[in-house]
């Protein structure tokens, strides 16, 4: 699986999770400033699932209904780049984990898989 990581993820974190095997792009480095919505469509494009703490991406793919291969959300309050890496880790690195068509919400001790929608433009 490939991933995109919006720009409000620390690079420490993309770097270490680059480092343990992760195919993890940023858009720190290639598309810095772009809306949420020509992210989501380059993401779509290039069959990379987005890994995001803007909830902008949810109304996108449900209101919206804008086409995307996954969205990893992340919902908790980053007290470090150590902490992020490691809730990360423990979802990204799990050989169960399969976040293609879903929309996974991501909590502190906890995460919430949901189908994305089936009818998208």
């Amino acid at each position: 699986m490939k991933y995109l990581a919006d720009e409000n993820i620390p690079l420490k974190v993309i770097r270490a999770l680059v480092g343990r095997g992760v195919s993890l792009s940023s858009l720190s480095t290639n598309m810095r400033g772009k809306s949420d919505l020509e992210i989501i469509q380059y993401a779509s494009k290039h069959d990379l699932i987005i890994i995001t703490f803007d909830k902008d991406f949810g109304h996108l793919v449900y209101k919206e209904e804008i086409m995307s291969k996954g969205v990893i959300l992340l919902r908790f309050s980053p007290k470090s780049s150590e902490m992020i890496l490691k809730i990360l880790e423990k979802l990204l690195l799990s050989t169960s984990f399969n976040p293609i068509g879903k929309f996974v919400v991501v909590y502190e001790n906890h995460f919430r898989i949901v189908d994305l929608p089936k009818n998208k433009k």
